[in-house]
């Protein structure tokens, strides 16, 4: 029978099973690491200490081969015991010490062959430090590479001073340094160019979060026409708010999803209890009261809104301990929910509802500063009164 045409013969086949095998068993990293960044950097870095230990064996046989008399350099053997300990030590959840070890002992291992006088080409020798910047790009920031590259460089630049019988002037150290110096700009560089790749990548994730989040709170106002234009309204003045309290970076994102998804719950309340044109009766006020629940269980599995999950689960929280559904009290409440909550009965006074027309701004202020150390925190309405809405 012929082999469909996306088929692979049987060799490939065997192939790639050998290398799944023999790639398990030489680079996959304790079961223990459960973060999928952290597993991945174990498996870089035993494949780079593998790499290295090959290429540095290879290079001392040629040597052992080719050149009367070699002898391996203690140094050598020092640091083949340390590639293995750090091999080891990169497979389990000490990866990063396994990266701090490498970064030490590069240097020392390179400069010690040259004090020593126990190197072939001082120029080769020197080389090797190219492994190690090139390790420091991937896990160091810009400016620690910086350090690390440039002060090894500058090590480069002081042997002569610094073993005059064995470096004899700046010529010998001449190219050496001059890569040294190229390859390190190169990769900080490298980082730079990274790191605004992945601000761009997070921002472009953030925003298609944050529209998808405004696209549920649209779809929760088509539902519930009454709620037309509250969610954003409500949210740009909770930001507003929550930068006179204090709130910044990452808290304000949070604070601006929470804000959008304040009454997400309200999806699973009937359409009888969400659009009934008089006041709700005690048992339809039970069911709407569970609209915070039903937030948590639909956003909880969703790791970027966690923080953002304090707004839309307890906004209805009181200061006096009487709120709903958790009855927390005072500074139990979480600053972004007490904020919150201040802005959204604001918003619903000076609307019209079916059971009574919107208050004037004067009466809903008064509200709440009747309100203050009751249903809302009196720090919180200190700084709303202050914000003049």
């Amino acid at each position: 029978m012929d082999h469909l045409p996306n088929e692979r013969p049987a060799w490939w086949k065997s192939l790639i099973r050998v290398r799944d095998t023999l790639s398990g068993w030489l680079v996959e990293p304790s079961p223990k690491i459960q973060s999928l960044g952290r597993r991945r950097n174990a498996r870089l870095v035993s494949f780079f200490l593998i790499c290295l230990f090959l290429l540095f064996l290879s290079i001392n046989l040629g040597y052992l081969l080719t050149v009367p008399h070699y002898r391996f350099p203690s140094a050598d053997l020092i640091g083949y015991v340390i590639l293995t300990v750090a091999y080891i030590l990169s497979r389990t959840r000490l990866t990063n010490l396994a990266v701090f070890i490498l970064l030490v002992m590069f240097p020392m291992n390179v400069f010690e062959n040259i004090f020593s006088g126990t190197f072939i080409n001082m120029a080769v020798t020197l080389s090797y430090l190219l492994a190690s910047y090139i390790l420091a790009s991937i896990f160091l920031t810009t400016f620690w590479m910086a350090v690390y590259g440039y002060g090894t460089n500058l090590f480069i630049l002081l042997l002569p001073a610094l073993a005059p019988k064995i470096v004899h002037g700046f010529p010998d150290i001449y190219g050496p340094l001059a890569v040294g110096l190229i390859s390190v700009t190169l990769l900080i560089i490298s980082i730079e160019h990274r790191n605004r790749v992945e601000r761009d990548r997070r921002s472009e994730l953030r925003m298609a979060y944050d529209d998808t989040l405004e696209g549920w709170s649209r779809a929760l106002e088509i539902r519930d026409k009454e709620m037309e234009g509250h969610s954003p309204r409500v949210t740009q003045l909770t930001l507003r708010l929550a930068r006179a309290c204090g709130l910044r970076g990452q808290d304000l994102d949070s604070i601006y999803r929470g804000a959008l998804l304040h009454d997400i719950g309200k999806m699973a309340i009937p359409d009888a209890i969400l659009s009934k044109k008089t006041s709700l009766d005690d048992e339809e006020w039970t069911v709407m009261r569970t609209h915070p629940k039903i937030a948590i269980d639909m956003l909880s599995a969703i790791a970027f809104l966690q923080p953002a999950l304090v707004v839309p689960a307890y906004h209805h929280e009181r200061w006096n301990g009487e709120g709903y559904p958790a009855g927390l009290r005072g500074e139990e409440i979480p600053i972004s929910a007490r904020i919150f909550s201040v802005v959204d009965v604001w918003d619903a006074l000076l609307s019209d509802r079916p059971y009574r027309a919107a208050w004037t701004k004067q009466q809903a202020l008064q509200y709440i500063k009747d309100q203050s150390g009751k249903q809302f925190d009196p720090a919180v309405v200190e700084r709303f009164i202050a914000l003049k809405p």
